[in-house]
């Protein structure tokens, strides 16, 4: 069955047989295969050349057999020969092939290598003496390997191993010779130290395997000593560790360094001592003067490493020695510590003969040798230092944790140790700094043998005294058996128990400080064993306490009321709350001194399975705390998912606020829980509450920024109306990136990713039509969508093509003119003002209503204010100044009139106070200026009278001035030339920018000057005399310095042109000629360089951006015009006094309340259906719903009232359409789904709604 199993033919067979080469024959004869190969690759003549059958080799020969066939290990024939030492064999074999074959062919068969790459001469190197058949028939096989240019340098694959290495690691001299005889001059040294893998030459192997005779060959054939392995040893170290004394006499002979060092530092003194090697080490020391206290990379001495492995005859001859005893390691141990530590009482009790007062020497950790020796349970090396020093033994304190060898022998539980020391007189009611008694570290561990042992020294009632922090507790006083409980010793609670009973409390913790006692009232007492069984969660000894008479369930604890219930259930024990909830469900309801029941704890440490077990005994899900936190609070501002999920899920309140008004949602963005606020946001949120907060604006940035805005896409799109919450939201990270000046930029990303949002839901939800009926709905302030829009600055949202083709609709209202015919009307405007008169009113027609009529009524307006201007100050001037008459003329008169119109229009109707809209303040502040003057002119007589309306003119002037530049305001609606002035209007404020530095830098040079243009010398009579009418030499004042300074930017006055120097030194004008250099160079050259530059740079940054601020600039206009008034100056006087008289003969005295302005709108909505009931259409209701919507919510004054709002046909942004599906769509785009969204049913309003429902109707 063997057979079978390796293949083998009945050839194999044959060939280990004896004589069974005439079995070969005949088989062979019968047509066996000569080259069959077994299971291992081997043919019959491997098998005849492993038992040197020479005349079976012949016969397979004969037969066709191939010698240099390879079994599976690569081995052929001769490395079988060769490794079982038939010199006949081999010869053989290369005698056939060096014949039959080619030289060259015996040549490659000696060099072939096996499979882990060793060559017949490996092999040959390998054999030993007792391996031989006859003498000397290992040297023969060498000679005749020899004879084919064997390779004596080839390594093997694996180790890198050379036959030298072979030979050195078996040690057969007689070989090693011979091969060295084979090698050239040059070869030997190479050869001779070439090192393995691991670093070792053969040198090292030979010395490792205590090969006197290789050693002594190697070094004679110039051998280095000083080669290292890979861990830093040479062949001493090596004959050191392994006690070969002469070898490591031999090797220090030539040479060797006796105190060469390994990686770790180790000398060979080390290793001798280390491994007890007495003579060697005497040798090394004595005769070879081997440095006694060398120190390793751990600073161990010789003497350090003798103690560690217990070696005493070594350790007493390095005393002898006078190595140093009292050397310490790195971890602080003398020789001493070490010994005491692994048990070698003999060593110690040589140490202390040798140095008794190392009995209470410490090492780093303040451990001595007894607290060594207790840790280790080492009886015998506490009795010999108890003989050297009993006092120190029993009361030596370590600095770990102040321990005493009681304290470390209990924990332990070396009973026999606590015996030995409680005899010697140790206290058993001592403390540790954790407030721990040998009962207690007894109890820790569950030594009951050690709780035998100190039965009689001690009360194990004793309370622990000292506040401690290793537990899940902090500062409690316990008992061993509040210990026991806390570790889970079951038994050696059972044990206790007998002694103690099952209800002790724990106390307050006591520290001694300066002799007092200082209680410390911060810390928790008054927990039971079943307090700490439960909190640790065991649930054997849980049971145990319960079934002990007088054990309540209920029982809270001092400080915080805590009981059994609420520790399990805060640390996940749901068995342990099983067994509790056993006894009572009612134990449910309890609550701690905070407030919280047992589900608070659970959730807040994340722990769903208690979770789950507490609310199927029926725990309540929103209970709060005195805090106002529910379950779901505290699980969300912890972060754990699974539990918010499960508490959501199972009906917890996700908008219950607590009493700081804050809801579970905004605390885990406080604490950037990503996952469970995407979960909260997923699950809906009072987003306008949320957004109202700037704390939880900056954690959504936040936490948004780690997640790739994700947070913020689904707070967004799972709000009731995503446009809405995003251009609030987007307005809202802008306000905060203004006070929150380090984050600002990742504020400003925010907010750029919810106005990129706002655009493509408009885009989604307006389906490509118009987004008027989304634009009109209103939001919980009564504002409309596009009043937000413009409001929260979301000017790409206000530049989408939807937004801007509803405006152009708004714009031109139900008005299906042409162009031109626009344009005519404007023009008869100007030429014939009676109509535009009759389309300025509000008479019965509707083009007063429509924004494009109101604009021309107020351009024209405009334009005729601008020609009362011209007739009053300019050409031709109708009551010129000269002629002093203090009554204005008819212009004038017309002028106030209409100023007075543009004032009142301002006071009713505002606008927008950004941009070019103030210039119309400044017309009407300059104008007043001017008007003051006139009256003030009345005081004065002539010639004062005539500068006073002289100053009259040029503040008029100023307005005139302005009113020119407000056409850029009016340009605005227009595509070529809007953009032009948003560029316009951002280059005028860095020209303004650039003012007040060019102010600083005049302001600076003009002083500069003036000090210099000051007089040096006193005033010569006789010269002022004739000089005293010259202008040229009076004094100049900064003023005038200024003025030049100022006109020399513009290249109009030069150095020359610059006033004379009067008594000053001769070398002042080449000073002010510098000085003024160096102004023209700061100026001129670096001023308005950088000034070009910069606007240079805001032209390129704002015409990329100018059709978008363009676009919202139109919008504001067009928002304007819808709002303002069709009547424009001066015609506004008379209709806003009619409303006025109107509502006071309607209202009584109620104008004058606070309700006043609210009556006057509606008085003109009123007026507005009066006149012409049959032209309603969207642009009217589309005014009147901008000019609601613009009043906020007011309280009412004392004694006062709320008018009743008449807003009818306003639909609210959440009804306008039907968001979740625009979110879906919204993500698809994206490539992105929401299975929460899907989820959701839709609004009964998604297909029911439709524009004339909102109280508008279709174009």
């Amino acid at each position: 069955m063997l057979f079978l199993q390796a293949q083998e033919t009945p050839l194999h067979i044959a060939a280990h047989v004896k004589e069974g080469e005439k079995v070969a024959e005949m088989l062979l004869k019968s047509g066996a295969d000569v080259n069959a190969e077994q299971e291992n690759g081997e043919t019959a003549m491997h098998i005849a050349a492993r038992y040197g059958n020479l005349k079976m080799m012949q016969a397979l020969i004969e037969e066709g057999g191939d010698v240099t066939s390879q079994s599976k290990a690569g081995e052929n024939p001769l490395h079988i020969a060769v490794r079982h030492c038939h010199a006949h064999v081999v010869e053989e074999i290369l005698t056939y092939l060096a014949s039959e074959k080619s030289l060259m062919e015996a040549v490659v068969c000696v060099n072939q290598e096996n499979k882990e790459g060793e060559t017949p001469l490996h092999l040959a190197a390998e054999i030993k003496k007792d391996m031989i058949h006859f003498e000397h028939e290992d040297i023969k096989i060498i000679e005749i390997l020899m004879e084919y240019d064997v390779d004596i340098t080839a390594a093997t694959k694996l180790t890198w191993e050379t036959p030298l290495h072979y030979s050195a690691r078996v040690g057969n001299a007689d070989v090693l010779l011979e091969m060295l005889k084979n090698f050239r001059s040059h070869q030997l040294q190479q050869v001779i130290n070439k090192q393995a893998k691991n670093g070792w030459s053969p040198l090292l192997m030979a010395a490792e395997r205590g090969h006197t005779e290789i050693v002594k060959i190697l070094l004679q054939n110039h051998a280095r000593v000083d080669v290292f392995d890979e861990h830093g040893k040479a062949a001493l170290h090596l004959a050191a560790e392994n006690g070969n004394k002469e070898i490591a006499d031999i090797l220090l002979q030539h040479k060797a360094f006796v105190n060469a060092k390994t990686k770790l530092g180790l000398t060979p003194l080390h290793l001798a001592a280390q491994n007890g090697y007495n003579r060697l080490v005497k040798l090394l020391v004595e005769t070879h003067m081997a440095s006694i206290d060398v120190l390793s990379l751990t600073k161990r001495t010789p003497l350090h490493v003798a103690a560690l492995s217990g070696q005493l005859d070594v350790c007493s001859t390095l005393l002898n020695i006078k190595a140093d005893i009292n050397a310490t390691d790195i971890h602080g141990q003398t020789p001493l510590h070490l010994a005491a530590e692994n048990d070698h009482s003999e060593v110690v009790k040589l140490f202390l003969k040798h140095k008794p007062e190392l009995a209470t020497t410490a090492n780093e950790e303040g451990s001595t040798c007894a607290h060594i020796a207790a840790s280790k349970g080492s009886v015998a090396v506490i009795k010999e230092l108890l003989k050297f020093n009993k006092n120190g033994v029993t009361s030596a304190r370590n600095k770990t944790n102040d321990s005493s060898p009681l304290h470390l022998a209990a924990a332990g539980g070396h009973t026999d140790v606590v015996k030995v020391l409680l005899e010697a007189g140790a206290s058993a009611s001592e403390e540790n700094a954790e407030g721990m008694t040998a009962v207690h570290l007894a109890a820790k561990y569950g030594h009951i043998n050690v709780l035998d042992a100190l039965k009689g020294t001690m009360s194990f009632k004793i309370h622990s005294t000292k506040a401690r922090h290793f537990l899940f507790l902090s500062g409690t006083g316990l008992t061993a058996l509040h210990v026991a409980a806390q570790f889970g010793q079951v038994d050696f609670v059972r044990e206790i128990l007998t002694k103690v009973p099952a209800t002790v409390q724990s106390e307050v913790p006591q520290s001694t400080m300066e002799g007092r006692l200082i209680r410390e009232h911060t810390s928790e007492s008054g927990y039971t064993p079943l307090h700490l069984a439960a909190q640790s969660g065991h649930e054997n000894l849980v049971r145990l306490l319960l079934n002990y008479p007088g054990v309540q369930a209920d029982a809270q604890t001092h400080l915080q009321g805590s009981t059994p219930l609420h520790l399990a259930a805060q640390n996940g024990h749901t068995a342990v709350v099983g067994l509790l909830l056993s006894k009572s469900t009612s134990h449910l309801l309890l609550k701690d001194k905070r407030g919280r029941t047992c589900l608070h704890l659970a959730a807040a440490n994340g722990h769903s399975q208690m979770v789950r077990v507490l609310l199927g005994q029926g725990a309540e899900i929103n209970d709060v705390d005195k805090n106002g936190w529910t379950p779901l609070h505290f699980a969300a501002k912890s972060g754990f998912l699974e539990t918010v999920r499960f508490l959501v899920e199972s009906g917890a309140s996700s908008k219950l606020e607590c009493k700081e008004g804050k809801l579970p949602i905004q605390y885990a963005a406080e604490e950037n829980h990503q996952e469970t606020l995407s979960f909260l946001l997923r699950r809906g949120s009072n987003s306008l509450k949320l957004i109202e907060d700037r704390k939880f604006i900056f954690d959504l940035m936040v936490c948004g920024k780690m997640n790739k805005n994700k947070v913020i896409v689904e707070f967004v799109l799972h709000s009731p109306a995503p446009l809405n919450t995003a251009v609030k939201l987007s307005r809202a990270f802008n306000v905060t990136a203004l006070k929150e000046k380090e984050r600002s930029m990742d504020l400003l990303n925010a907010a750029k990713c919810c106005e990129g949002m706002a655009t493509e839901l408009l885009t989604v939800a307006s389906g490509g039509k118009s987004a008027g009926y989304i634009l009109r709905a209103v939001d919980h302030r009564n504002t409309s969508m596009l009043d937000c829009l413009i409001e929260s600055q979301q000017k790409d949202v206000v530049a989408h093509p939807a937004v801007q083709k509803y405006l152009t609709e708004v714009w031109y209202g139900n008005l299906k003119w042409a162009t031109w015919k626009i344009a005519l009307l404007f023009f008869c405007f100007l030429l014939c003002p009676p109509v535009w008169l009759i389309f300025s009113l509000p008479l019965r027609h509707r083009f007063n209503k429509i924004p494009i009529i109101k604009f021309m009524s107020h351009l024209v307006s405009h334009i005729f204010l601008i020609l009362l201007f011209i007739l009053t100050i300019v050409y031709p001037p109708i009551n010129p100044i000269y002629l002093g008459h203090m009554l204005p003329a008819w212009n004038e008169w017309l002028l106030l009139a209409w100023l007075a119109g543009v004032l009142v229009s301002e006071l009713t109707h505002p606008g927008e106070r950004v941009g070019l809209a103030w210039i119309r303040v400044l017309v009407l502040g300059f104008s007043a200026i001017g008007f003051f003057c006139h009256i003030l002119a009345i005081a004065f007589h002539i010639p004062d009278r005539l500068n006073c309306l002289f100053v009259r003119n040029i503040f008029l002037s100023i307005s005139m001035t302005l009113s020119f530049m407000q056409f850029l305001e009016f340009l605005t609606f227009h595509h070529l030339f809007g953009p032009w002035a948003i560029i316009i209007r951002d280059l005028m404020k860095d020209l303004a920018r650039f003012a007040v530095i060019l102010v600083l830098f005049e302001i600076a040079f003009t002083m500069n000057l003036s000090a210099i243009y000051q007089p040096v010398y006193p005033v010569d009579t006789s010269i002022e005399n004739h000089t005293s009418n010259d202008n040229g030499t009076k004094i100049q004042t900064p003023l005038e310095i200024s003025f030049k300074l100022f006109f020399a930017l513009f290249g109009l006055v030069d150095p020359d042109s610059m006033p004379p120097l009067i008594r000053t030194p001769a070398f002042t004008k080449a000073i002010t000629n510098f000085i003024f250099g160096v102004y023209l160079v700061v100026t001129v050259i670096v001023l308005i360089n950088l000034l070009i530059a910069m606007m240079s740079d805001t032209y390129q940054r704002i015409q990329a951006q100018s059709d978008t601020e363009w676009k919202f600039g139109r919008a504001m206009l067009i928002r304007d015009m819808n709002r303002k008034s069709g009547t424009p100056s001066p015609f506004n006087l008379f209709t806003v006094l009619y409303f006025y008289v109107k509502t006071l003969c309607k209202h009584g005295g109620k104008i004058c309340c606070y309700q006043g302005r609210e009556l006057m709108t509606e008085e003109h909505e009123d007026l507005s259906h009066i006149l012409d009931n049959t032209s309603l259409d969207m642009l009217t209701h589309t005014h009147v719903g901008w000019i609601r919507t613009t009043k906020r919510t007011q309280i009412s004054p004392e004694g006062g009232f709320i008018r009743p709002s008449r807003q009818s046909g306003l639909v609210q942004i959440e009804e306008v359409t039907d968001w979740q599906s625009v979110a879906v769509r919204y993500l698809s785009l994206k490539g992105q789904t929401d299975g929460t969204l899907v989820e959701k049913d839709p609004p009964p309003y998604e297909d029911s709604l439709n524009i004339q429902s909102f109280g508008f109707k279709r174009f």
